[in-house]
């Protein structure tokens, strides 16, 4: 059954610039829905639904001190979001089965607009699934949403003013049942793209070990730690043992490039205590792949051989790191070599 759809159309002049759907689906049929927002502004809409369905509405927003207030009580709201949305397919409703609250990264001084909240909600759809509209009653502003379909295609539908729902948006074809190699391959290439271009953070990391000096053996130390920390931490995240919310390991993985790199001005010689501390930011890195693998559904039964097929694409993009670096090393310094 539709939910009730009824909303206030009051527009907030931020809404249309800090609301973002993205829809990503696997060729099981499992997807992953992220709707992201303002979070202070999504708490006031969603407190504002609440007392017109009769709740009881949380403190004013202005009496909330904390983010983490706010953050708890966004939390507690996660029914009511899901009643804002319609996913509507192949003719009829389709419910997403979890729900959970992603809160904002912590605000840096090189964020043009305040770091966006939301929420990120599963499901699955038929394997025949052939179209799907997107309705979500929460804002009056135009604002994009981005439809990755597990065949790799991927569009965006801008949502006009005025007119909450989408178009008609495609799903047919993308389903066909992959094998192991194909899955395989799929999630190398995920890996790959995870660190280049998507992680600039390990690269500057990976580029601040190599450069603490270049010879092979203090080279391979620091890169066989950081191998294990971060496969551990991407595996043990994905498996739900380690827990690292998203600002604390987006913090820990800027604070190690500044921590590489002031080491790497103070001292020349490789410590214990380097290794060390390689280890640990290592799970802080690990955790961020984690993040980014848990955004593309695995197919049903393969997740080891998804996870698996995606450590390796991060090691073949470390490699290509290390390769790179010591080209780059070798063009640098053989000019030198060969005028000494």
């Amino acid at each position: 059954m539709v939910v009730a759809l009824a909303t206030s159309r009051a527009a907030v002049a931020h809404e249309a610039e800090h609301t973002n759907v993205a829809f990503a689906f696997a060729r099981d049929g499992s997807f992953v829905l992220d709707v992201t927002n303002d979070a202070n502004w999504l708490l006031m809409r969603l407190e504002s639904f609440v007392a017109m369905d009769g709740g009881i509405p949380g403190p004013a927003l202005s009496r909330r001190r904390t983010d983490q207030e706010r953050d708890d009580r966004l939390r507690a709201l996660t029914a009511t979001f899901a009643d804002r949305i319609v996913i509507w397919l192949d003719g009829h409703e389709v419910r997403a089965e979890s729900i959970q609250y992603l809160p904002p990264r912590a605000e840096t001084p090189q964020d043009r607009l305040q770091p966006l909240g939301g929420f990120r909600l599963r499901g699955h759809v038929s394997s025949g699934a052939r179209s799907m509209r997107w309705y979500y009653g929460m804002v009056a502003d135009a604002y994009p949403v981005t439809v990755a379909r597990a065949d790799g295609r991927a569009e965006t539908e801008m949502i006009v003013t005025g007119d909450a729902w989408s178009r008609t948006l495609d799903l047919a074809g993308q389903f066909a049942v992959l094998s192991r190699r194909e899955i395989a391959r799929e999630y190398i290439g995920l890996g790959y793209d995870s660190v280049i271009p998507g992680g600039a953070g390990f690269v500057l990391f990976l580029l601040g070990l190599f450069l603490l000096r270049l010879d092979r053996r203090t080279i391979v130390r620091q890169v066989a730690a950081f191998a294990v920390a971060h496969s551990s931490g991407l595996w043990l995240t994905a498996a739900g043992v380690l827990s690292f919310p998203a600002r604390v390991a987006g913090g820990a993985v800027a604070l190690s490039v500044v921590y590489v790199a002031v080491e790497n001005l103070a001292v020349r010689e490789l410590k214990p205590s380097r290794i060390a501390l390689i280890l640990v930011f290592g799970l802080a890195h690990g955790a961020v792949l984690a993040d980014r693998f848990a955004g593309v559904v695995a197919p049903a039964g393969e997740r080891a051989v998804a996870l698996f097929a995606f450590n390796g694409g991060v090691e073949a993009a470390t490699l290509t790191v290390l390769v790179a670096a010591s080209l780059g090393a070798m063009a640098l310094f053989a000019p030198h070599s060969a005028s000494t």
